[in-house]
């Protein structure tokens, strides 16, 4: 007959359910998971803290380290270790489960601050004592403030 429609020779596309509830290619963008995807999105401020304070410390460390005199290549070594160091330090406090106690999170957090101001004190050829005394200040310090932090925002 002329007036039935031609019909196609190709298998049927299989449907898995209504067509709103398959990824698109912008649906990474808009912040939702999609369902074919089991992974876990890292939080932006999780990765943005630990890189920006790594390339402040980074480039503070051999900033105190040269004293005036021209930057040569171990200084600079020191800055990426040191900063990388800091950096990754950080990253992995920031990823800690929130299920840890606060305790030891906030102690966690002031070790980490103690450890990287008295190693920055220590660059300007202060004594031990006093680089370490400067260190623990501001551990406990850090210490006290993330614990306030973390238990005043507890669920």
């Amino acid at each position: 007959m002329a007036t039935q429609a031609p019909t196609s020779t190709s298998t049927p596309r299989p449907t898995s359910g209504p067509r709103h509830a398959r990824p698109t290619r912008f649906s990474r963008l808009s912040g939702r998971r999609s369902p074919d995807r089991g992974r876990r999105r890292i939080p932006l401020h999780t990765v943005a803290v630990p890189v920006t304070l790594g390339i402040l410390y980074g480039i503070w460390a051999p900033f105190i380290q040269r004293d005036g005199s021209p930057l040569n290549a171990l200084q600079i070594t020191l800055g990426v270790v040191s900063g990388l160091a800091v950096a990754g330090l950080v990253f992995l406090l920031m990823r800690l489960p929130r299920t840890m106690a606060p305790e030891l999170r906030a102690i966690a957090f002031g070790a980490v601050a103690g450890v990287s101001v008295g190693f920055l004190h220590s660059l300007t050829y202060a004594s031990v004592l006093r680089s370490s005394g400067i260190g623990l200040a501001v551990g406990v310090a850090s210490a006290v403030a993330t614990f306030y932090y973390f238990h005043t925002r507890e669920n």
